[in-house]
Parts: C-alpha cells; structure tokens; sequence
C-alpha cells in the first residue's frame, strides 16, 4: 500500500492535465442525444483508464485498454483528437526506455494521421502535432526531474544516517583509547598504594596524589573528546607510558629519533603510544618493554616491543586495535601486530608528509 501511495505521489500530478485535454471533446459532442451520450461515456472511459493506469500501474492490461480507447475517441470528429494527448502525458508515469519513445511516438502519430483525414492539413497542423510530442517530452522531463529529487532526499538520509553511526564509531574509538589507558594506570597505582600503605605511607601517598591527577587529567580528556577538539602530543604520551609503566614495575625505554613529527603523524602516533603502553599494562605480564621511533623511506616508524605472554585477547584486538588501525588509515599509515612465544610487537608506520 505505501508504494502504491508513493508512485501516486510521484506520477499523479500528470493527471492534471487530463481535465484540459478531454474539455475539446466534450465541447465537440454530436447533436444528436444518443450520440453525444455515447461520447460523454466514452470521455469518461478514456479519463478512468488514464487514471487506473496511472494509480495501479497496471501496464499490460491497461495500455491497450487505454490506446484502444483513444483510437475510438480520436474517429468521433473534429476537436477529438486531443485525446492523443492523454497517451503522451501517461506513458511517463508508468513506461521507461524504449517503451515509453515507442509510446511517445505513437501519440504523435495517431494525432498527425488523424488530424490529415478528419480536418485537413491546415495552419494549426504543426502546433497540434507539436504540442502532443512536447507534451511528453515534457512530461518525461518533469517527471525524472521528481524521480531525481526523490531519489536525493533518500540519499541523502542515508548519508546522514551513516554519519551518526561513524560519529558513534569516533566517540566509542576515543573514550575507549582515552580512557583504557588512564584507568589502567589508576588500576596500577592503587595496587602500588595497596602494598606501600603499611610499610611506606609516603610512597603511598605520592601514588595516591599521582591517581587523583590521572583522574582529573582524565575528566578533562573526556570532556575534550566529547567537543571534538582532543589532541594528542606524542612527547607527552611517550613520556607518560614510561612513567606508568616504570609504575608497574616495568623497564622502560624509549628510543626517539625524529627530533620533531609533524601535528598530524604526531597525533596518530601518539593514540598508538597510548593503545599500546595500556595492552602492556593490561595484558602482557611483561618485565620490559620498549618504544622505538625512527623516520626511514619518507615515513614515521614507531614500535612497542614487551617481552610478555602476548598481546590482548581476540575480543579486546577486535575493538583497541581495530579503533587505531582506523585511526592509522585515516592517515594513509599501517598497523602490523605481531604476537609470538618471546613478546608481543605492535608496529606502526605513517607517512612523513
């Protein structure tokens, strides 16, 4: 029922023209009462197969019904063929290709030929039998032009239905590299304070002061990703991996060739820093760990190398790991994961322009 609603939407204002295209035959009826009686009907079939044809679509059964019709109605006389008309300004709404050029074609003949045997050839020959052609060249027109604009508006909604769920995608990629990594870290130093509050009660505070900047520093993080402005320094985060990881317990180091990566290389880079200083702390088991930047062939390289168990299980690769490599493609850059029986590597590598 909705299609048949839509199409009734789209098509149906061809039918306007209906009214002005069967006035000339009413107002040429025979004299006679019968006669003019039988016209009338006929009038009123022409109109009804046009609109049936135009509402249901129904091509096969009603075109000929509808073609026939006219033919009969184009033989009353002078002043009847106009009803040619009808066929030109119907077919658009329900023939495409060659179809419709056929149906097209075909008015504008049937009103040629029977303007030349019924009326003569006259002054106004040419207007009549251009105006049926223009007619539906016209009507085809207007109508795709509808068609068109239909099809943008759904389009177009499409389009803005992917954005929320790519903007949904973004949001969920940024908290969860935002904050995986600091509550790792906050996880690490509570432990610390754990241990150290009986035997060392300032060692403890310390790393409890340290866990409440991480929180603060975390609430501001969130706040910045959720007005989309949040930026990375990849300085910052390697210096922050070595100091919560040092945290743990782990050995540190970081080799920084580049002495300085441009903001965009920078800022992709740092989002690995950060996935992979939290993997390290959340899953390796590792004693040591390394980051290691170097520029070579025009681009970034930058690796995180632990001498762990391995790297995230399958479940949490499917959604960090995943997240930064769209993070790195965003960028023309790469991610290779390589997990083995010694460690676990995660590489990255972006373009230096």
């Amino acid at each position: 029922m909705s299609g048949l609603r839509c199409h009734l939407q789209r098509h149906g204002v061809v039918l306007v023209w209906l009214p002005v295209l069967l006035l000339f035959p009413l107002l040429n009826l025979s004299a006679d009462a019968m006669p003019a009686v039988g016209q009338v009907v006929l009038v009123l079939a022409v109109a009804a197969a046009a609109v049936a044809l135009v509402v249901t679509g129904r091509v096969r059964v009603l075109l000929p019904v509808l073609a026939a019709l006219i033919v009969l109605a184009a033989m009353q006389g002078e002043g009847w063929q106009t009803v040619w008309g009808v066929l030109a300004i119907v077919s658009p709404a329900v023939l495409r290709g060659w179809r419709l050029l056929v149906a097209i074609a075909a008015a504008t003949a049937g009103v040629a030929v029977s303007i030349a045997v019924i009326e003569g050839v006259g002054d106004a020959y040419l207007l009549s039998v251009g105006g049926t052609l223009l007619s539906g060249i016209t009507t085809t027109s207007f109508l795709r032009l509808i068609e068109a604009v239909e099809q943008l508006r759904r389009t177009r909604e499409e389009l803005a239905r992917a954005a929320v769920a790519d903007e949904r995608a973004r949001m969920s990629r940024d908290l969860h590299d935002l904050l995986g990594h600091t509550l790792s870290v906050m996880v690490v130093k509570a432990e610390a304070v754990r241990r150290l509050a009986a035997r060392d009660p300032e060692a403890a505070a310390a790393h409890a002061a340290d866990i409440e900047e991480v929180g603060r520093a975390a609430l501001a993080d969130v706040r910045v990703a959720v007005d989309q402005m949040k930026t990375l320094s990849l300085a910052e985060e390697l210096d922050g991996a070595r100091r919560a990881l040092d945290a743990a317990g782990i050995r540190t180091s970081v080799t920084a060739a580049p002495p300085e990566v441009p903001d965009i290389a920078g800022q992709a880079l740092a989002w690995v820093v950060r996935e992979g200083a939290t993997n390290v702390l959340r899953h390796s088991g590792a004693a040591s760990c390394r980051f290691e930047l170097t520029e070579d062939s025009g681009e970034y390289r930058l690796a995180v190398v632990d001498d762990g168990v391995g790297g995230p299980p399958e479940a949490e690769r499917s959604g960090g790991l995943e997240g930064l490599r769209q993070r790195l493609r965003a960028v023309d850059g790469r991610l290779d994961v390589r997990p083995g029986s010694d460690g676990f590597r995660l590489e990255a590598r972006v373009p230096a322009s």
